[in-house]
């Protein structure tokens, strides 16, 4: 299975627009947006494309989206679900990270990437698609097969319209 992964959009719905589209280019059946969504287009286009198979969690940031929870697939931190058989934890805020007890384990808030693997818990911070800090906009996919975990950061700089990407693998303990 693949996983999208995205967090920090802000008030960047173009750039929200485009990270979405390219995961679904790239194959991902899911996605997840890891909080600071900021604007209801953004999940109204979550919706249009990925219908029932997305889940956002409430940023600091999102407090005013708490109005439309029942119209979409948002949920408070930390929230635990299972899919493609595994746990997950998904925050924005990384303070709940701890207890490391599920498989995988999504945050957003620090606009910075994290990806790290302890040999059972895999950690992903996808960045910011915003481009805020950092002056790229990033997201993440993750293909999940039998003994390894796939991740791919895709990077896009401001004012260009080619992603890159970088992948690192994981063998599951």
């Amino acid at each position: 299975m693949r996983v999208g992964i995205i967090s920090d959009t802000h008030k960047k719905v173009g750039r929200a627009k485009k990270a979405i589209d390219l995961l679904k280019e790239k194959g991902c059946e899911w996605i997840i947006h890891a909080g600071d969504i900021v604007k209801v287009e953004i999940l109204d286009y979550l919706e249009e494309v990925y219908k029932n198979r997305y889940i956002a969690v409430l940023g600091n940031n999102d407090y005013h989206l708490y109005e439309v929870v029942d119209k979409y697939h948002l949920v408070t931190e930390p929230y635990y679900f299972k899919l493609a058989s595994l746990t997950w934890k998904l925050m924005h805020y990384p303070k709940y990270i701890f207890p490391l007890d599920t498989d995988i384990i999504v945050y957003g808030h620090t606009h910075d990437v994290d990806i790290s693997f302890n040999g059972k818990n895999l950690i992903i911070n996808p960045g910011e698609v915003c481009a805020r800090d950092h002056g790229f906009s990033t997201c993440v996919s993750l293909d999940i097969e039998e003994n390894k975990y796939i991740v791919t950061l895709f990077y896009r700089k401001i004012g260009e319209s080619e992603w890159k990407s970088k992948v690192k693998e994981f063998i599951k303990v």
